[in-house]
């Protein structure tokens, strides 16, 4: 019997600055609207990914 893990990636603030760079540059420089979009969910999932990963530690600490 195999156990699952669980996969941790840590983000960054310095992850979190250079994606919301990279989607200002698709927006403000004129890349397709699909560019863009697709730049902003990237900048979206890391937001989020870092905020649980803050929760969890502060979880964690507190236990």
């Amino acid at each position: 019997m195999h156990e699952e893990r669980e996969l941790r990636v840590e983000v960054s603030d310095a992850d979190i600055h250079l994606a919301k760079a990279d989607w200002l540059a698709a927006r403000d420089g004129g890349f397709p609207e699909i560019v863009v979009a697709d730049a902003f969910e990237v900048y979206r999932r890391l937001i989020s990914a870092q905020a649980q990963q803050l929760a969890d530690e502060f979880r964690r600490l507190r236990s």
